[in-house]
């Protein structure tokens, strides 16, 4: 299955430095603010998802079907 949601379209390094986060227990506001103030991300939003930001469900969905 190919994912397409808001995280799983970012370039593989932040989603590798995300997952790192995660592993290391960071918390979902901070990991959702920090990806949210990427040029990356906010470059991505803007083009397919009607600039609606990374949100904490998002951010739980990441982790419930890819997060190693």
């Amino acid at each position: 299955m190919t994912r397409t949601g808001k995280i799983a379209r970012l370039p593989r390094n932040i989603r590798d430095t995300l997952n790192t986060r995660l592993d290391n227990g960071e918390q979902a506001t901070d990991l959702v603010r920090w990806l949210n103030g990427l040029p990356e991300v906010q470059s991505l939003l803007a083009s397919d998802f009607q600039r609606r930001p990374i949100n904490t469900p998002n951010l739980s969905a990441w982790k419930a079907g890819c997060f190693p």
